[in-house]
Formats: structure tokens, C-alpha cells, sequence
């Protein structure tokens, strides 16, 4: 059994929702152990390689640090010795600087030159623990740990900018590109993970993060690029998993666009078919795959039709493993409509879905899943989500339970919001500021 330690996106509860599914995909046996809303520490029943590490972090969405732990402490030790109000207790605060994980991470120093990074990570925005602090009393304790047992040179790197997520939290992480930056996942260089939690502490080594710099050129270097709000790829990487689709696979979005969801599959090794009724948006779909293929170097196996997504079953010739998709979200407005007009936009939207779903599952293998994210609308008169009994009407489908309850330890959390309540339908994705926000689902014939 070996533990690992992934940190999460912003919206953590779907962050591990997407994680089960990703690992389970890949008949992996997982357990949650413990999480917060920053870290999902998680045992596995096998120990992952490099190349195994590197697939699983390019395919989530949800997860962009992987590590493996190397010690657990007890949050008392911790809180005591760097205590965000009051005075530390010296004892405590000894017992951290001698910072025994520096064997274990670097069992021979001597003679090398070392660089590294630490990145704590909070329970939530109300920890009580100065992280701040910490990262830079530990950086400094861990060096002279590293140069007491013989390196030639260490030196470490701190992140000093406000956090561009959340201004409120405290800026004690690396992000990916300085880590690839600086080459701190390059032995004998390493980041130090800290991730706090409820009862204990885990110190870890990052062993592989996400490619954000690789991201950011495929978003702005793709030849077509629509000017409507589109799918971001992370959500695209979390609905591929929640499909249950992988490498070998072929997966079906009947609502392309100009294929994001379809370039994120396609880099994972997935065939994947697109249909959309925008003659401009099922061409740009095409030149985007094309000119992916290119830079890949690759032949990718894609195939986008022009078509109403009511109609798959007559536009697609082949069965598809997988069904992922963004759909038509209704108008983009840019003020709350009233609440009679959002009901009566949901209702047409339904509609439109519920026909979709049953030429959708005419082409779905029997044991396949479709991953969609449904509308929620704020109106001024409140919050009008889907209602996903006339959605699922006369399709033969079923909602499927995400986050199963015998994947997640039962772990006694003080704050109820950092409660991680298993076997929900829907889980919300949410754009702070958008009209219509999101509420992610997986369907199945059950």
C-alpha cells in the first residue's frame, strides 16, 4: 500500500469525484484517507511508476500536483509551534526544525548542490496554523539540515505573490511552472508537500505537476478560437474521466463546438467523434484536431460531423464507449433574467436534452457513461436548476452516484464545510460572476 498526496483544484469536492473515477478507470483500488479542501491523501494499493504518474496528472482536470508521503505528524505539534495568534511553544517548534523527513527525501546529500521548494497547503482559509511562517522557518532549517549533512550547496525557493485564486490565502505555494522552472523535480532537487488537515499533518515529495505552460500554448495557439464563452479544458479532463473513457477508447461530445473537449481526449491517446450544428464551430473542431495532430507528430483518429445531436443515432455509424459533453447552456446573458424567463429557458433546454440523451443512448455501449454538466441559472428570483426526471424521461438511463462511500474514510471533520458527503447526484461547478453556473452529472443504463 502506498499513500499518495494530490492537491486539488479550487472546486476540491468535484476535484476528488473526478480523482475515484480517473484511478478507478485504471483498475486501480483507491481509499481516500483523509482530505481537506486543499489535499485529497489518498491509499493505493500498488505503487505507481513515473511513466504511470506522468498519464494520470495530464489526464485530470481536477489535480495539478501529485506526491507521495514520507511522514505524518500530529496537528497539535504543528499549531503549537507555528501558531497563527499567540506565542509558540519552543519545545514543539525544536521538535519541527530538526526536520527529520530530510533523510528520508535525500538519503546522501553530500557533495551535491540542492535545490528545493516547500508548499503547505491549508485545511481551509481559516486555519489557525501562520503557514507562511512555517514554509519560510522550515526552508531555512531544511537547508541548514541539507549543508550540516554535507551538501555542497542548498538553496530553496519561496512564492511571494498574493495567490491569483484567492487573494485570501496565504501565498505558501509553488505553482507547476516555477517547479519546471527551476527543476525542482530533478534529483536531488525536490518540493517539499505539507498538507495540513483536521487531526494530522503529511509531509510528502512532489513527484510530478501539471503542465500549465503546455496548456496555456495549446489554448492560444490553436488555429480557431471562438469569441463564445467556451469550456475551460480542465472541466473537459474532469467530464472525460467521469465518462469512464481512456486510451484505446472512443468517446462522443454531440455538442463539439470547436472540439476542446475532443484535443483534451485526443492527447490521451482517445478516438473521439464530434457533431455540432454550427457549420462554423464542426469546422473549426476540424481544423483544431488537424493542426493538434501536427504538433503531436501523430495521426489522430477524430471524425466531426454536422449535425443536431438530437439525431446521433442517424449521423454516427459506431458504437462509443464514452459520451462527454458540455451542452447548449442556454442564452449567455450578462444580467439576472427574471425568475418566469429562467424557468422557461430550463424547461426548453430539458427538452432539447431529454431528445438528445435518447438518440445518445442508441449509440452508448451498454456499459458506458455520459458525463454532462447541466445548467444552473441565477435569476432574480433565485437559484433554477434542472429537474432530472422529465431530463432522463422515456431515455432508459439513470443518475449515477458520484463519490462512492466505501471509496472515503470516514474522517471526523470539525468544520461542516469541509464535510465530503458521499454518493451525490450532482456535484456544482461554479464560475463566481457568470448568469449560469454548472452542475456536473453522470448517467448510465445502470
Amino acid at each position: 500500500m502506498t499513500q499518495y498526496m494530490f492537491v486539488l483544484g479550487k472546486n476540491w469536492i468535484l476535484s476528488i469525484a473526478e480523482l475515484i473515477a480517473c484511478l478507478e478507470n485504471r483498475g486501480i483500488n483507491v481509499k481516500i484517507t483523509d482530505h481537506s479542501r486543499t489535499m485529497a491523501i489518498v491509499d493505493i494499493d500498488q505503487t505507481l511508476d513515473d511513466e504511470s504518474l506522468a498519464e494520470i496528472q495530464t489526464a485530470l482536470g481536477g489535480a495539478y500536483k501529485i506526491g507521495t508521503t514520507v511522514m505524518v505528524l500530529e496537528r497539535n505539534l504543528v499549531k503549537r509551534a507555528f501558531p497563527k495568534r499567540g506565542s509558540y511553544k519552543s519545545r514543539e517548534r525544536d521538535r519541527l526544525l530538526k526536520c527529520p523527513w530530510v533523510e528520508i527525501v535525500w538519503p546522501k546529500p553530500q557533495g551535491k548542490r540542492v535545490e528545493f521548494g516547500v508548499s503547505a497547503y491549508p485545511l481551509s482559509n481559516r486555519d489557525n496554523i501562520d503557514l507562511s511562517r512555517l514554509t519560510k522557518i522550515l526552508s531555512e532549517a531544511m537547508k541548514h539540515r541539507l549543508l550540516d549533512r554535507g551538501a555542497r550547496k542548498a538553496a530553496y525557493y519561496l512564492y511571494s505573490e498574493p495567490d491569483r485564486r484567492d487573494p485570501d490565502r496565504p501565498p505558501t505555494a509553488l505553482w507547476p511552472q516555477t517547479i519546471s522552472k527551476h527543476n525542482l523535480l530533478r534529483p536531488p532537487n525536490a518540493e517539499i508537500l505539507i498538507g495540513i488537515m483536521d487531526s494530522d499533518v503529511y509531509i510528502g515529495r512532489t513527484l510530478v505537476v501539471y503542465d500549465s505552460m503546455l496548456q496555456q500554448y495549446r489554448d492560444e495557439a490553436r488555429p480557431f478560437v471562438t469569441s463564445e464563452i467556451s469550456t475551460s479544458p480542465k472541466i473537459c479532463r474532469t467530464l472525460l474521466n467521469l465518462a469512464g473513457v481512456k486510451e484505446g477508447d472512443t468517446v462522443l461530445d454531440p455538442f463539439c463546438g470547436t472540439g476542446t473537449l475532443l484535443m483534451e481526449a485526443a492527447l490521451q491517446g482517445i478516438r473521439v467523434r464530434g457533431i455540432d450544428l454550427d457549420p462554423d464551430a464542426a469546422q473549426g473542431a476540424r481544423t483544431n484536431l488537424r493542426w493538434l495532430g501536427q504538433e503531436l507528430g501523430q495521426q489522430i483518429d477524430y471524425s466531426i460531423i454536422r449535425g443536431d445531436a438530437r439525431q446521433v443515432h442517424e449521423l454516427l455509424k459506431e458504437s462509443v464507449e464514452g459520451i462527454a459533453t458540455e451542452p447548449h447552456l442556454g442564452p449567455v446573458w450578462t444580467e439576472k433574467p427574471d425568475r418566469d424567463t429562467a424557468i422557461s429557458t430550463m424547461r426548453e433546454l430539458t427538452k432539447l436534452y431529454n431528445e438528445a440523451l435518447k438518440s445518445m443512448v442508441q449509440v452508448l455501449r451498454d456499459d458506458g457513461k455520459i458525463a454532462m454538466t447541466l445548467p444552473v441559472i441565477q435569476s432574480t428570483g433565485g437559484v433554477v436548476r434542472m429537474d432530472t426526471r422529465p431530463l432522463l424521461k422515456g431515455t432508459g438511463l439513470e443518475i449515477y452516484r458520484l463519490i462512492p462511500k466505501d471509496v472515503v474514510r470516514s474522517v471526523m471533520k470539525k468544520d461542516k464545510d469541509l464535510v465530503l458527503r458521499p454518493e451525490r447526484e450532482r456535484i456544482p461547478e461554479r464560475k463566481w460572476g457568470q448568469v449560469v453556473q454548472r452542475d456536473v452529472i453522470v448517467i448510465g443504463r445502470g
